[in-house]
């Protein structure tokens, strides 16, 4: 049984390379998505509430909004008519993806009439496709003579960008390729238009950068990959190709807000949508957060193919400014709702945090591209507690009502909905509660790589022989970690197991080890020959624990937070009875851990303190010595468990004794 502590010295940056690879190297990969399954009761949960109830509620609103319907009149020829906002055809492209997901993770068979849906949507996604590739059925419907017109505001590739995402993943998943063709189609309609020696211009929603890297791969034709790079690298130089389009009169209309956005003080600065500097020269997260994470994806992922400093250390930079100066502790992003987005360091309030859903699903996204780059663990620590915490808080947990934004307070006026008219959020919380395994795992040549100890069950080559992997856990409410390797027959191989920033301690106890586990980069490192049946455990270990911000984030002074393994807590008024506001927690006394049949099985901390402000009744003011305070008990539960029982009073940041 070997014991783990000290763990901040071993989180250090650069504490070791990942299997002998240097900075920005491709570190792992993810496992296919049809040779992993997720079986422990936390995420199976998720993933199958999702098949039987959230994506069949979210087709509902496809229709019920006319998303589909467009679709079905361009197919129809028919013009004009659309409904909705412009980028609309993106959300039935990330429902595909998530259905797409679900079909091939095992966790549970899709209904008949799940498996209708997508096949009608696939058939009128082809059928409104025009022969030249071209697909938006904005543009179709409303203005086909005005394609391409205005790329700063219009979405045409973010739209299109989702549906090679979602075409590549319904290969991945099941081999269809009736999709990923549509998609195919629609990105050699844009190579052939935008590029070098052909017209300089880019999305001013980044997305399909990302997008075209998947499309690459899928496909083995570089020319997706070297478009894409093109686009990343143009971004931000002088002049920018924008500046045409606000002097151009059609461009103009079709988004009279632009000069707005783009322009301060009646200059262009492009900050919204990064195009303020290029790539290499950006030191801090800008504009839309929802937008940089996308651009940061792609150019992580072209980093690591290119091996290229100058890039890997922007994005090194960029990471630091966001995670040290500009996240919630939640993993939310971007605390301003006028720009969606960034507005300066330790600006972080909680009442009027926006903190958008889709922006943590980017930070997701971001952050394990940034570790498979690197293989360090300071990355997969970002992306668990934007996962566990300012993600899944956009969801409820019969994953069929929505947060846009996400508050770290609330005064019982925000309530999750069943769709919005910008309703990109539920669909992309749908697709990445699909791919969960996706980012839990990773595996590299002779390496098992365990960034989140889920419970699951894969396949996978190791050290080039077949092995079947079984993982058992109850996380995020138990540290025990239990994984089975079965080998066809013996190999040497190590199991990589990440020590979470929030531990002091793991334990491990790994029969037949000939030397003591070591530490890279911030995971357990086990290396063994393994033999069939051979079991490895893991215990990690957790207790409440209170936080502190730094002084400097004004909202938070003199107030502490809840955490408990990778989940940050919250107090909600249908627990205390009153509101957390008048609350204030006594560090002094310890917290109880409470297991729960509430809230899907949650386990619920109890916290003692004291309440404030009886006397008061119907008096605004009194005299300090007048005001009393008594002993009170407050429950406080997971955050992104809040408001299931309804629209109430709610907070995270809670006042200390």
């Amino acid at each position: 049984m070997a014991l783990v502590g000290g763990i901040p010295g071993i989180l250090a940056a650069g504490s070791g390379s990942l299997c002998g690879m240097s900075p920005f190297s491709r570190h792992m990969s993810s496992l296919p998505l049809s040779h992993i399954r997720l079986t422990d009761p936390f995420w199976s949960r998720w993933q199958r509430t999702m098949v039987q109830n959230g994506l069949l509620a979210q087709y509902d609103q496809l229709v019920k909004t006319d998303r589909l319907k467009n679709f079905e009149r361009v197919a129809a020829g028919e013009t004009g008519g659309f409904e909705g906002y412009r980028f609309n055809d993106s959300d039935v492209y990330k429902w595909l993806e998530a259905c797409a997901y679900s079909f091939g993770n095992g966790s549970l068979e899709p209904s008949a009439d799940l498996k209708t849906k997508v096949d009608h949507t696939i058939g009128v996604v082809a059928c409104a496709q025009m022969p030249d590739g071209y697909l938006n059925t904005f543009f179709q419907l409303m203005h086909p003579e005005l394609r391409w017109r205005n790329l700063s505001m219009m979405h045409e590739m973010y739209c299109g960008g989702h549906l090679i995402e979602g075409g590549v993943a319904f290969f991945d998943a099941t081999g269809d390729r009736r999709l990923l063709d549509v998609a195919i189609k629609f990105a050699d309609h844009v190579d052939s238009r935008f590029g070098p020696g052909k017209r300089r211009s880019y999305c001013g929603h980044e997305e399909i950068e990302l997008a075209l890297l998947k499309l690459a791969k899928a496909t083995g034709e570089r020319k997706y990959r070297d478009l894409a790079l093109w686009m990343v690298e143009e971004r931000g130089k002088r002049p920018s190709p924008y500046l045409d389009e606000m002097i151009d009169e059609e461009s103009i209309k079709l988004a009279p807000y632009m000069e707005k956005m783009l322009c301060k003080d009646g200059e262009y600065v492009g900050e919204y949508l990064q195009d303020h500097a290029p790539i290499r020269e950006h030191t801090e997260v800008v504009g839309h957060a929802v937008r940089a994470m996308y651009l940061y994806i792609a150019a992580a992922e072209l980093a690591m193919d290119m091996d290229d400093a100058a890039l890997s250390d922007a994005l090194t930079r960029t990471w630091r400014n966001l995670t040290h100066r500009r996240m919630y502790v939640t993993g939310g992003i971007g605390p301003s709702g006028d720009n969606e987005g960034f507005t300066f360091d330790y600006d972080l309030p909680n009442l009027s945090a926006y903190a958008e859903t889709c922006a943590s699903i980017g930070l997701v996204f971001w952050a394990h591209k940034m570790l498979e780059a690197t293989g360090e663990s300071e990355y997969a620590d970002t992306m668990e507690r934007a996962l566990y915490n300012g993600a899944l808080a956009g969801i409820s947990l019969d994953t069929s009502r929505f947060f846009y934004d996400n508050p770290l307070e609330s005064r019982g006026r925000h309530a999750r909905s069943p769709w919005f008219g910008c309703a990109c959020c539920p669909p992309n919380i749908a697709r990445l509660i699909g791919n969960v395994g996706h980012y839990a795992v990773g595996v590299k040549d002779r390496c098992l790589l365990i960034h989140i100890p889920v419970g699951f069950e894969a396949t996978m080559e190791l050290g080039g022989v077949k092995t079947k992997v079984r993982a058992v856990s109850d996380y995020p409410w138990s540290g025990d970690f239990t994984l089975y390797i079965d080998p066809e027959r013996p190999v040497d191989g190590e199991v990589r197991f990440r020590i979470p920033d929030w531990a002091d301690d793991v334990e491990t106890d790994i029969p037949g080890l000939e030397r003591e586990a070591e530490f890279e980069s911030g995971y357990i490192v086990v290396r063994k020959r393994w033999e069939p049946g051979d079991i490895a455990k893991f215990k990690i270990e957790m207790k409440p624990r209170w936080v502190a911000a730094n002084p400097r984030v004004k909202d938070d002074l003199g107030r502490v937070c809840l955490a408990f393994g990778p989940l940050v807590y919250a107090a909600e008024e249908h627990d205390l009875g009153f509101e957390p506001q008048l609350f204030a927690a006594d560090l002094d006394i310890d917290v109880a851990v409470e297991s729960a049949t509430m809230l899907e099985g949650i386990q619920a901390l109890a916290v003692s303190g004291v309440r404030d402000g009886l006397e008061f009744a119907d008096q605004l003011y009194a005299e300090v010595d007048d005001v009393q305070i008594q002993e009170a008990a407050a429950k406080f539960i997971p955050y992104y468990a809040w408001n299931n029982r309804g629209a109430n009073h709610m907070q995270v940041w809670i006042r200390r004794l």
